[in-house]
């Protein structure tokens, strides 16, 4: 992307992400994303954690004791002010539910980390899925984005 400027900080808590191979995969994902967000001059982290932070974080913020797949923290200062930083937020990925959720799906562990990430940026970017209009929304950028870095719709099971 010509003229952009994208810091991306991973964070591996769980020594099992560093087997991955994805990272060139995701770091297109995410240009590509905060490319279609408008945020090409941005910095974000992308901690891939264990069951135990995920759980705690999840609690905290959310009030639900359990794990989950995704959660996005955007940076509370105003996205489009004069004065913005460049830190949009952070990404945190839980190992066990995001592998566990690519075998019930029958896709690669790969595709589908990518495809939360993208989906946390979108959410970093002030997209949601609380509306059934804003879901549809939100799964459209989300295919579009993955296919363009050759990655099939991640609503379709794979079985």
């Amino acid at each position: 992307m010509v003229g952009s400027n994208i810091v991306i900080n991973f964070d591996i808590v769980n020594k099992d992400w560093g087997k991955l191979e994805a990272y060139g995969l995701a770091y297109e994902a995410i240009k590509n994303t905060l490319g279609t967000c408008k945020k090409v001059d941005s910095e974000i982290t992308i901690r891939l954690t264990d069951d135990k932070e995920m759980r705690a974080l999840n609690k905290k913020w959310r009030k639900k004791n359990s794990l989950t797949n995704v959660l996005a923290f955007p940076n509370n200062t105003k996205l489009d002010s004069h004065e913005q930083s460049k830190y949009i937020g952070d990404i945190i990925l839980c190992y066990n539910v995001v592998k566990q959720e690519a075998k019930q799906r029958n896709i690669s562990f790969s595709d589908h980390m990518v495809h939360l990430i993208v989906h946390g940026i979108l959410h970093l970017c002030g997209y949601d899925h609380i509306r059934k209009s804003d879901e549809e929304n939100m799964m459209k950028y989300e295919k579009l984005l993955l296919n363009e870095v050759g990655i099939k719709d991640p609503y379709i099971c794979y079985n």
